[in-house]
């Protein structure tokens, strides 16, 4: 009988033999493009629906809504051991202005070690990891006592309502013990783990003014003036938050979009704006409202005319496991044997679907994944050993949650 070193030794091996195989898959998946706006995963949702049925998943397309839809692969244990969930998003940002970029954005062009491209760092690369370990441990003939679960899903660059929120709502992830979301978590080349992740928060602000011909300003209220006074005052606005231990302190952005005025010699009558606002753990979006509220009636006390409303269309919650959890133990273990070093807790500013997962589903989940460099930003790319260091630690995390069959 094979020894349990001897297995994670073989397994590792086939990894490293598979690396012309994970620069492939990553290409091919970079030249699907699935940039959202518009949303539209119909193709890359095919590609990982073939790409996992041909390692021996059982695979299910859900669509949330027309175009939008979700890969869900299985390969069931032998009902002894836990069952993981490996989850990753299949959109990515907009390209942007093509002027911008020195490679073609859906090339997958590979360059010094780097696989280049928009989705190869967020997070078409993580999938191909991911797939990558479980390829490894079918070649090596690793059956798992627990059930595999590997989710490529729908909508994550917009709140992810068609992707895991809808599966979580809609009973697609019932019977997960603990999940990985595959999130950029290194720091400058070294493997970290995102136990904790901020939510986050859209404000919708609104002014209401007074139309009047522009030649004459002072009969009207200018709506685009007052919206000006009230994102500066949000902007220098201090939240009501306990203090987290890891994660960055709560961040607010006014006016990442704006839109007022009907014509050029129309004083503006509204002005509406969006603010993105990044949670921690023990803030609700109740309570970023009202301390937006007592901003606007602030201003309002001493200036009448500023008429304004806020309210919230969209949230997620922000997510935390503590780092004595058996999810984070088991990704510390395979980091220690896989990189040769101790894992550490990383407190990013950013947010992601672990949210969901710990807050509907009831699912712990960590944010645990390779990412790259110039995310949402031209010249996106991803480092091929990282990605390979990941299919390893990863794969070592599939037999130890599920457990091995011997």
């Amino acid at each position: 009988m094979l020894t349990e070193m001897s297995l994670e030794s073989r397994v590792i091996d086939e990894i490293d033999r598979l690396k012309p195989d994970l620069i492939k898959q990553i290409q091919e998946m970079v030249r699907i493009p699935s940039e959202n706006p518009p949303g539209d995963e119909v193709q890359v949702s095919e590609y990982l629906a073939s790409a996992l049925e041909s390692l021996g998943f059982k695979v299910q397309l859900v669509e949330s809504k027309p175009k939008r839809v979700n890969t869900l692969g299985v390969i069931e244990g032998t009902g002894k051991g836990g069952n993981l969930l490996w989850n990753g998003h299949m959109d990515t940002v907009p390209v942007g202005n093509l002027d911008n970029w020195t490679v073609e954005p859906f090339s997958g062009e590979v360059k010094e070690g780097r696989v280049y491209g928009r989705g190869s760092g967020d997070m078409k690369g993580a999938i191909v990891s991911a797939m990558i370990a479980a390829k490894a441990l079918g070649n090596t003939g690793i059956e798992l006592g627990g059930d595999l679960h590997l989710h490529g899903v729908a909508d994550e660059e917009f709140f992810g309502r068609y992707g895991t929120k809808y599966l979580c709502e809609k009973g697609y992830v019932k019977g997960i013990d603990a999940a990985i979301v595959g999130e950029a978590s290194t720091r400058e080349g070294r493997v970290m783990a995102r136990p904790a992740v901020r939510g986050r928060t859209l404000l919708k602000l609104h002014v209401k003014g007074i139309s009047a011909h522009s030649s004459r300003p002072e009969h009207g209220v200018n709506a685009v003036l007052k919206m000006s006074k009230l994102l500066i005052a949000v902007n220098e606005t201090e939240f009501s938050f306990p203090s987290h231990g890891l994660l960055p302190d709560p961040t607010i952005a006014p006016g990442t979009t704006i839109k007022g005025g009907t014509k050029d010699n129309i004083i503006p009558e509204d002005c509406e704006a969006i603010c993105d606002v990044r949670t921690v753990p023990g803030m609700s979006p109740d309570k970023v409202l009202q301390d937006v509220e007592a901003i606007l009636k602030k201003l309002h006390a001493e200036d009448p005319e500023m008429q304004a409303t806020v309210t919230s269309p969209l949230s997620k919650p922000p997510s935390e496991i503590p780092i004595t959890h058996s999810l984070y133990q088991s990704a510390a273990d395979a980091t220690q044997r896989v990189m040769g070093y101790k894992l550490e807790p990383l407190g990013a500013s950013g947010s992601n679907d672990t949210s969901y997962l710990t807050n509907i589903a009831k699912i712990p989940a960590m944010a645990f994944g390779p990412g790259g460099g110039n995310a949402h930003a031209p010249d996106e790319w991803t480092d091929i050993e990282t990605q390979l260091n990941f299919s390893k630690i990863y794969a070592l995390m599939m037999m130890d949650i599920c457990g091995v069959k011997q």
